[in-house]
């Protein structure tokens, strides 16, 4: 036996390289060879690039690999169905024990068989991992090997990607306390229907043919407990969708076989409010079929629902078209749709490019997007996963939109963050929890929550003390190169999302953001009981630190803004006293700033959140001796800075990037206990699909704050 180093590459081999039965090899070197040449299926649960899970086929092929071949070699597929064809019809005459030769010509059959596709696979039971809103369940599901052509048989890509995806569609509360109740038609193995069983509490009656039936009524028995465990029940039935209102259920503790599901009753049950469909359109005749039953079951109400999920295949694109016309000719019409990329597994093994198909279903998750600066669109974007059992799916319900965000689509940049790609705008959020991690504690479905937008490392030495918001791996929404919020869903970690009370409504939950970058503000200024803090812009951001400031106990709250009608809005809203600057010099309106406002000897905290260069100049002149400069504004990269006022006055000199640890649960509670207002600041609301003419008037100065409608339903 070779012996191969680690570091080296791997060693191909031939089908010359096995034993050969011209020289009658032996039945053990037979059998593991066999078991070395084992093709199992890749797991949908990885990616391309990930390594197949352990299971019990990658441990067998690595014990059989010990005695046959080197343990890191890899194995040519050329040649392998002509060997295997070999052992298949060759007597083995010289293995004189029966039931050993009747082995090795089983495990042969079996690799041919693999290597002809998924389709022509014996029959095997396996386990799926399926997201919920509490916890991942497993759904054990038997696929039989396949007869004639009743693909319904297997396990298609269509029905698993919906099953995982079950967990994030909201569907109308039934008007009792009834459970829902569902129909799948051409259930197939079941998968879909006994995950919406177990996800949405629900009765579903699965149907397909009766050649089908009995499987499904196995796989049905054999989940029957994690379904009750949820709270759901399931059914099986017989129903050919050429004959929709015949419908022949199974009488539940008779052997699963298709004489005990062909005899029982031909009345149809009443109709249902939701109907669930996956990979059902192979001929030209699936589209009629498929809409007549979905006519015949489906509950004439307003809160009705179909949820499909269909292959893209090209030849089949006009079965496609044509169900979509169909569906709106009886009176439906599409609340959501999308595309995303799914995995038919049974390729040729482990280390072979998968085969892969897109798969149209009738969900989304609408998104604005960035193009390049100055050109948006809106696209259907995948779902987010959960990527720890602490995440939580949102569903964004109010975005505002924020300064950055315009600078984005205006410059495509903010200094050394560059938009290089397709990027989600948005940052200023609050939402719905549409899903859970199985850790999350503090939340569940339904929520209500202000989403704070960046997530950090929590591993750095900045995150470590305390100052998170100055990690290095930050990953903050709408900041290139990671998406924004401005779309149906966005996930983000549990401690990240801050449920909102009762009286708060969701539109001030998206005012959360900007209010917890005046907190942040006032706290790197320590504004305390009894300071004069003169704020510097009369925009949102400025407008905010005039009322936290005033909240933390400010007894002289100026507002500068060279805008009458913004200053006029900051006295009614939180400032005390106004300044409007002139041009004369910074030393001048910093002398009259004093002044005119009884600052005395000069202002306790002064806070710019303009970026304009003669506002900060202005500002370090009006300081008082030893008194406090916050720089929470963006302007130009560099600015002419009075130095000497700075150094003779010995003042405290800060700047400020969005908020910290704390930030945000203040700006929460302030604006609960109503020491800080936020809904004067809202002077407009637009739907989705109008939110680049949002931008456009935020890009013109027009209102305070527009705050733009999550996609609807």
């Amino acid at each position: 036996m070779t012996h191969i180093d680690a570091d080296e590459p791997p060693e191909v081999l031939h089908v010359f390289d096995f034993p050969q039965i011209h020289s009658k090899p032996s039945a053990q070197a037979l059998l593991n060879t066999l078991t070395l040449l084992t093709s199992a299926p890749p797991s949908w649960e990885c990616s391309d690039s990930e390594d197949i899970h352990e299971n019990h086929v990658a441990l067998r092929r690595r014990r059989a690999s010990r005695s046959v071949t080197p343990a890191m070699a890899q194995v040519n597929p050329e040649g392998l169905t002509r060997y295997l064809t070999t052992i298949v019809s060759s007597d083995l005459r010289w293995i004189q024990d029966d039931a050993v030769r009747e082995e090795i010509w089983e495990q042969a059959s079996l690799r041919i068989s693999e290597r002809s596709g998924r389709s022509a696979m014996p029959a095997i039971s396996r386990s799926f991992h399926i997201p919920t809103r509490s916890a991942p369940i497993d759904i054990t599901i038997h696929e039989p090997a396949l007869t004639a052509d009743n693909l319904g048989l297997k396990t298609w890509a269509a029905s698993y990607l919906l099953a995982k995806r079950l967990h994030i569609i909201q569907l109308p509360q039934p008007s009792t306390s009834l459970a829902v109740e569902m129909l799948e038609l051409g259930a197939g193995t079941g998968l879909v229907g006994i995950a919406a069983a177990a996800i949405f509490h629900a009765t579903v009656i699965l149907t397909d043919l009766a050649e089908i039936a009995p499987n499904l009524w196995r796989n049905i028995e054999a989940n029957r407990k994690i379904v009750k465990q949820n709270n759901g029940t399931t059914s099986c039935a017989i129903l050919d969708w050429s004959d929709p209102l015949s419908c022949r259920m199974h009488r539940e503790g008779t052997e699963p076989s298709t004489e005990s599901l062909s005899v029982q009753q031909s009345s149809r049950p009443h109709q249902v409010p939701v109907i669930l469909a996956a990979d059902s359109l192979y001929s030209a005749e699936h589209p009629r079929l498929l809409v007549q039953t979905i006519e015949a079951w489906l509950a004439p109400q307003h809160t009705a629902r179909v949820i499909v999920e269909f292959p893209l295949r090209e030849a089949y694109m006009p079965e496609l078209a044509d169900f979509r016309e169909r569906m709106i000719g009886i009176g439906l019409h599409i609340l959501s749709e999308g595309e995303e990329t799914g995995y038919d597994d049974w390729g040729w093994g482990a280390g072979d490019i998968r085969q892969h198909g897109e798969v149209r279903c009738w969900w989304s998750n609408s998104s604005f997007v960035l193009q390049s600066p100055g050109k948006v669109s809106y696209e259907d974007r995948p779902v987010p996963e959960l990527k720890s059992p602490y995440d939580i799916l949102v569903k964004p319900r109010w975005t505002g939109i924020c300064g950055s965000d315009v600078h984005y689509w205006v410059e495509g940049r903010i200094g050394s963050f560059v938009v290089e790609s397709p990027m989600v705008l948005g940052h200023e959020s609050a939402g719905e929890v549409a899903s859970v991690g199985s850790s999350v504690k503090s939340l569940k479905v339904g929520d209500r929550v202000a989403m704070e937008p960046g997530v950090p490392c929590r591993r750095c030495v900045r995150c470590k003390e305390g100052k998170y918001n100055l990690c290095a791996e930050m990953a903050f929404a709408a900041t290139p190169p990671f998406d924004g919020t401005l779309a149906r869903y966005y996930s983000l970690p549990e401690d990240f999302c801050y449920k909102l009370p009762e009286h708060m409504s969701l539109e001030e939950g998206a005012l959360i953001e900007p209010t917890s970058v005046a907190v942040h503000i006032c706290k790197q200024g320590a504004v305390r009981p009894g300071d004069s803090v003169v704020v510097f812009g009369a925009g949102p951001v400025g407008l905010l630190c005039c009322a936290v400031a005033k909240a933390f106990g400010a007894t002289k709250v100026v507002t500068v803004d060279i805008d009458d009608k913004r200053v006029q809005f900051a006295l009614k809203y939180a400032a005390t006293a106004a300044f409007r600057s002139t041009s004369e010099s910074p030393e001048e309106n910093a002398k009259r700033l004093v002044q005119e406002c009884e600052l005395g000897l000069g202002a306790d905290v002064i806070i710019d959140a303009s970026g304009a260069e003669v506002c900060i100049q202005t500002a370090i002149h009006a300081l008082r001796v030893g008194g406090t400069y916050v720089q929470g504004g963006m302007g130009k990269p560099e600015i002419t800075w009075p130095i000497i006022a700075m150094c003779t006055k010995e003042l405290n000199v800060k700047g400020s990037f969005r908020y910290g640890s704390g930030d945000y649960q203040t700006a929460v509670d302030m604006v609960a206990t109503g020491r800080v207002s936020v809904k004067e600041l809202v002077t407009e609301k637009v739907k989705f699909e109008d939110a680049e003419n949002a931008f456009k008037k935020v890009k013109a100065g027009k209102g305070i704050k527009i705050l733009i409608e999550g996609p609807s339903e």
